[in-house]
């Protein structure tokens, strides 16, 4: 009878590998009337194999992505009359604001304000309704003189004022045929502090006729965002009062198509090999998962993870035409382990909905145990094989015989798994010639597990076969 002791230490020449190669110093043989038994003696290993790791195959899923596309076109819709300014009997609803020679009045973002030079800070009021569709020449207008009245229109939304529709008009008999009346429609540049030219219309009053208005439309033919508009006099001196008995306006808004489904992006989401434990792989996954606004869960009674939809309803603007999370779809791999720890045994698909302003739910518990077991097997040829019912893990895996032992891992991660052959078991095997022995380690989902340590004591023992006589 010979014994041959190997006393390994995997950090030497494997480590990171999922197998010890033992080149041995001296061939074993053996001939007809001996035969080999190999037995693991002991086995040490420090817990330092993540729950969650490439090596594993369930660090990694993909979020598939489609987006919406909006295209928009530039429509005018009224922008300034007399809603929420005046009521149906031109009264006026807001508070008129006086300064100096100025008379405003605020509805929400816009500010109306009229320049006059007979304004006193101690009078009441001086807007009339000249905001409305119908006039009235006597009750409501509003006087304009070249630097002594005008109209100023403040937006705090930087809104684009694409037409002015107004109607002037005067009262008084004057000599001579007609008179020209120069009308400016202006934009404040803010950068120079200067009002540029938007628009400028001549309007010819009848000198002949005491009353007489006429109705004038003012247009900027390509609108750029601007905050402070004015209306003014160009015309000096006037030989009449002229008055403003309509002042209405219109801005450009864009007007939004229904959209275009993009065609769907996968995005592939890797945790970091690590540790995890409920509430740190829910933190993890959230930090993950934040740009397409998905927020995870771990129910505190069943332990199901929750993954919900918290995007809200997207509103196109034209600096923001793309819904980037329209409909997001988790693309979980086919992998047991993977879908053990996220809790999903029975609803399985390729892509799983989450659906907006709602949830997904697993269907089970999730479970973040990958590693009970480290298993120990052996390129020796069992003479009796070892029984395997050990459940297919990835696409790695192969089916694993010769198996050497059966370690206990589901310790705290750091600590000693220790494997002492107590039972003094050991197995025949049919290899008569031994240069090489090659061990392995798998997990019990028959993934391999690349152990960066490990101290392990083989023994080989040569036996002689009993005679029958």
């Amino acid at each position: 009878m010979g014994i041959f002791d190997y006393y390994i230490d995997k950090r030497k020449n494997h480590k990171n590998d999922n197998y010890v190669n033992i080149i041995l110093d001296y061939p074993i043989e053996v001939g007809d009337d001996y035969y080999l038994k190999v037995k693991l003696c002991d086995f040490k290993f420090l817990n330092n194999i993540y729950n969650i790791s490439s090596t594993l195959m369930n660090n990694q899923f993909n979020i598939r992505r489609h987006s919406k596309t909006y295209t928009y076109q530039f429509e005018n819709e009224l922008y300034i009359d007399d809603t929420g300014f005046f009521n149906d009997q031109n009264s006026l609803l807001v508070s008129e604001v006086l300064f100096g020679n100025t008379a405003t009045i605020t509805n929400g973002e816009l500010s109306l304000m009229y320049v006059s030079d007979i304004i006193a800070t101690n009078s009441q009021t001086y807007w009339v309704n000249i905001l409305s569709d119908t006039t009235n020449v006597f009750t409501r207008k509003l006087e304009m003189e070249e630097n002594f009245k005008w109209f100023e229109i403040t937006s705090n939304d930087n809104n684009r004022i694409t037409i002015l529709d107004c109607i002037f008009y005067k009262d008084t008999y004057v000599s001579g045929t007609e008179t020209d009346i120069r009308i400016k429609f202006q934009k404040y540049n803010s950068s120079n502090s200067s009002w540029e030219d938007i628009d400028i219309n001549v309007i010819t009053f009848q000198n002949s006729v005491p009353q007489e208005q006429i109705s004038q439309t003012f247009t900027y033919a390509n609108p750029e965002p601007n905050n402070k508009y004015r209306l003014i006099c160009d015309t000096s001196p006037l030989p009449f009062p002229l008055y403003i008995i309509k002042l209405q306006a219109y801005k450009q808004i864009p007007v939004f198509d229904s959209g275009t489904i993009d065609a769907p992006v996968e995005h592939t989401i890797t945790i970091p090999d690590g540790f995890y434990k409920a509430s740190t792989l829910k933190t993890t996954l959230n930090d993950l998962l934040q740009n397409y606004n998905l927020t995870t869960s771990i129910d505190q009674y069943t332990n199901k993870l929750k993954i919900s939809n918290d995007n809200t309803a997207f509103t196109p603007t034209i600096n923001d035409l793309i819904d980037d999370n329209f409909q997001l779809d988790l693309v979980i791999p086919n992998i047991p382990n993977m879908l053990e720890n996220l809790g999903i045994t029975n609803s399985y698909q390729t892509y799983i909905p989450v659906p907006f302003n709602s949830y997904y739910e697993s269907d089970t518990n999730i479970n973040l145990i990958n590693l009970s077991k480290i298993i120990i097997t052996t390129d020796l040829n069992f003479q009796n094989k070892t029984h395997n019912e050990i459940i297919t893990g990835n696409s790695l895996a192969k089916g694993i015989g010769n198996i050497l032992c059966w370690v206990d891992s589901d310790q705290a991660p750091f600590t000693c798994i220790n494997y002492r052959n107590y039972e003094d078991l050991s197995y025949k095997i049919e290899n008569k010639h031994i240069t090489n022995i090659k061990l392995s380690f798998y997990n019990e989902k028959s993934q391999p597990l690349n152990l960066d340590n490990g101290l392990i004591h083989l023994q080989i023992k040569k036996l002689q076969k009993k005679s029958l006589y």
